[in-house]
């Protein structure tokens, strides 16, 4: 057995394992970009709601404004209706401008809950919309890091990656360039391990006069290891 085909095997092992080392560098930043950009499109799909959003609040709030200061002029009058009944012999009349009172009191009270409700979800929808510009710029300091990694990488149409633009749909686009980028490499690196592990299986086969089942290439290079050391 010559040492040369020993050579070739342990060859075909180490770019069995670069390759195999490369897929997984190359599918960890597949799921990088994957998350950036489904993050990014989720920001992106608030902020285009965000206008009509605050239309909507601040017409709510309007509306309760408006609703809470109708409520306040009917328990006025309600309470000076029932004042005035006070003093009135008739007593069923007295009772039911208590109980008119009674309304109109629970009536503002509703009203003034409905009022602090459209403001609280003003503050929230505010709050949320400062979180959304946090996030974002965050993103995009995220999407620079990961540019960084995906443009110096070999197997890229570099032009087909670039540098991301700001802004969530940039960081959406821009990813989603880099993941079919990635994905096509991806496919370029496998394609060559699999011819590594073929040409090893061929190898071994040969030098041990026999049929293998598929194996890795690393696999293959140790059952020759010990059939010549045997």
């Amino acid at each position: 057995m010559p040492d040369g085909r020993v050579a070739l095997l342990q060859e075909l092992e180490r770019a069995d394992e670069t390759a195999a080392a490369e897929l997984a560098e190359v599918d960890r930043l597949c799921v990088d970009v994957l998350d950036l950009r489904e993050r990014a499109h989720e920001l992106g799909a608030f902020f285009r709601r965000l206008r009509a959003e605050r239309a909507a609040a601040a017409a709510a709030a309007e509306e309760a404004v408006r609703a809470l200061a109708a409520a306040r002029v009917a328990a006025e009058r309600a309470a000076e209706a029932s004042a005035r009944a006070e003093g009135d012999a008739d007593a069923e009349r007295v009772a039911e401008a208590r109980r008119f009172e009674v309304r109109a009191r629970d009536s503002l009270h509703m009203a003034q809950r409905r009022a602090q409700s459209a403001r609280e979800q003003m503050t929230a929808l505010e709050a949320r919309a400062e979180a959304a510009e946090r996030e974002t710029a965050a993103l995009e300091a995220r999407a620079r890091e990961l540019a960084a990694l995906v443009e110096p990488r070999p197997r890229l149409a570099h032009d087909a990656v670039g540098v991301p633009r700001e802004g969530a749909p940039g960081i959406e686009e821009w990813a989603t360039r880099a993941r079919a980028a990635l994905l096509i490499a991806r496919s370029q690196v496998e394609a060559e391990r699999e011819a590594v592990v073929r040409q090893a299986n061929e190898l071994g086969a040969l030098v041990l006069g026999e049929t293998l089942p598929p194996l890795g290439a690393s696999a293959v290079a140790r059952r020759v290891e010990r059939e010549l050391g045997a």
